[in-house]
């Protein structure tokens, strides 16, 4: 009996991962590490899985919930400040090792192994200190969410009626993906097997630039939304005293060179993999696009933080 234990359940691509790990394996087999257990999805609750406190921030708690597992997902810590989303990682990392853990699955990001977008400092450091543990791994370098679009595309709020989408440096392109694709195919990898110490790009089928992006939303609000690529500072400039981290010039210089990374196509990359492992078409980009464009807000504020 293969023990797995899944962290960030609760979160927007560990929650598909749970979802769908349900249908893999038994409900008896999964142990789910919340660093809030109160905080549980009613599936969470309903669903008969063992649930344990584990706090990325409390190693002692990761010792306690790691125990006796054979797989564990890590799913990255949801922040973009990099000192503190690396030591997370190591906590976690360590007391996999501590527990006996035969093999960590790490959800990283898809940028290059080199990549100059400070969004990914603290994912190559991660898979570095994984590789180094002596652990058996599989780093799973999920692909930009299709959900997460607004983000890169100006952090872009239809209500606000912008003609005028601005980013700075490059427009593209991304192989966008659905969180629930990522999270139907990283269960599916870890309910396989297979993978073992390797790196692998989990991608949207299609690459679309942030230009094609404005051309389908003009389309589907029926009026004209243009996207023009400016010089970093007046990007920055266009952006302060917004509320949150997004208008702060701190912030705003470190995203900016995400776009850097879009302009040596970084994520522009499409690897047919997660197609291969789902045994279907992946979810077109038009579908989530279409789902969205009323719930940009809450989406910028899940990600800016």
């Amino acid at each position: 009996m293969t023990k797995y234990v899944i962290t960030g359940a609760t979160g927007g691509l560990g929650s598909e991962v749970f979802k769908y790990l349900l249908k893999f394996v038994p409900a008896s087999d999964i142990i789910v590490s919340l660093y809030n257990p109160s905080g549980a999805t009613p599936l969470i609750k309903e669903s008969g899985v063992e649930i344990r406190r584990g706090d990325y921030g409390d190693p002692a708690s990761l010792d306690a919930a790691f125990a006796g597992a054979h797989k564990l997902l890590i799913v990255s810590y949801p922040s973009i400040a990099y000192e503190l989303r690396v030591q997370q990682h190591k906590n976690a990392i360590d007391a996999a090792k501590r527990a006996g853990v035969s093999r960590i699955y790490y959800t990283s990001l898809a940028f290059a192994g080199d990549s100059v977008a400070a969004v990914m400092r603290a994912h190559i450091d991660t898979e570095r200190y994984l590789k180094e543990s002596g652990l058996t791994y599989t780093v799973l370098r999920e692909g930009i969410y299709s959900e997460s679009y607004p983000l890169y595309f100006g952090f872009f709020d239809p209500a606000e009626g912008k003609e005028e989408i601005v980013v700075p440096h490059s427009d593209g392109p991304v192989a966008w993906v659905t969180r629930e694709d990522l999270g139907e195919g990283t269960a599916k990898i870890m309910a396989q097997g297979g993978f073992e110490n390797e790196i692998r790009l989990l991608s949207g089928s299609h690459s679309i630039t942030l230009s094609e992006i404005a051309e389908k939303v003009s389309s589907l609000l029926g009026r004209t939304v243009r996207l023009v690529v400016v010089s970093e500072d007046d990007y920055v400039k266009a952006n302060v005293g917004k509320p949150g981290p997004r208008g702060e010039e701190e912030f705003l210089r470190g995203w900016a060179t995400t776009y850097k990374a879009l302009a040596r196509g970084e994520a522009g990359v499409v690897d047919p993999l997660l197609q291969e492992v789902l045994g279907r078409e992946l979810t077109p980009f038009n579908d989530t696009l279409k789902t969205t464009l009323g719930l940009h807000g809450s989406i910028l504020k899940q990600y800016v933080k």
